[in-house]
């Protein structure tokens, strides 16, 4: 197996980050410093990378609907409850792919497969994410065009790719939203930014991965075919 897609299957970082850090000097392979990511390596070899002992593991592809008020963020030390805590151990070391707020519910997916990450987060690859936003106010149509057209917030551009009005109560809308960009906060600040509260977020669609009938806290494995094919 080649080095870099050896990094890849640890789950460490992507193929094209795995060529980076092999570039960069920072992978060993039984102790000796590799510069070419192409180099093959078997089975047997210590592969370090920053000095950690990787292991290729078997890939793991999870749909799993995010509750509200769990933390999406693996790194959040102060979290009360991360994702990784729902996930049962048997499934080892899985990562999510992209950004979901903890106050926003909905699908997300986890893996330990760099390469899918990056292929699901990059902005080259324009996956759309399909969001059901409900807010504050009754909105007219023009907020439509708004939402398309995008706001400056603070020297990011925040915009979505379409939108369309789905209800309407007394005072609440709710709003069909696609975006093709993962900002930290993106469609809770674009809302803000045009004077709307978000009062729910749901996410339910990623490239041609539905979030369906998969009820709130649970999960389902699918194969690597279909969640590489579902973001092509």
């Amino acid at each position: 197996m080649k080095l870099n897609l050896f990094i890849a299957k640890s789950g460490c970082c992507s193929r094209r980050n795995a060529a980076l850090l092999i570039r960069d000097g920072k992978v060993t392979v039984n102790g000796k410093p590799v510069l070419e990511p192409w180099f093959e390596v078997s089975d047997g070899d210590a592969v370090k990378a920053r000095g950690k002992l990787l292991n290729a593991e078997k890939q793991v592809y999870i749909l799993f609907n995010k509750p509200r008020g769990v933390t999406a963020t693996c790194e959040d030390k102060f979290a009360e409850e991360k994702i990784t805590d729902l996930i049962p151990k048997r499934f080892g070391r899985v990562y999510p792919v992209g950004r979901l707020d903890k106050n926003s519910r909905g699908l997300i997916i986890l893996t330990n497969d760099g390469d899918l990450c990056h292929r699901y987060t990059h902005p080259r690859f324009e996956v759309e994410k399909e969001y059901i936003v409900t807010i504050e106010g009754d909105a007219e149509e023009s907020i439509i065009k708004k939402l398309i057209r995008g706001v400056d917030d603070y020297g990011e551009i925040l915009k979505v790719k379409s939108a369309s009005i789905r209800k309407r109560w007394p005072n609440r809308t709710q709003l069909d939203v696609v975006i093709c960009e993962g900002k930290k906060r993106h469609l809770r600040r674009l809302f803000e930014a045009l004077g709307y509260k978000v009062l729910d977020l749901l996410r339910i669609r990623i490239g041609r991965v539905n979030l369906g009938d998969l009820k709130e806290g649970s999960l389902r494995l699918v194969d690597k075919k279909f969640i590489y094919s579902a973001c092509s």
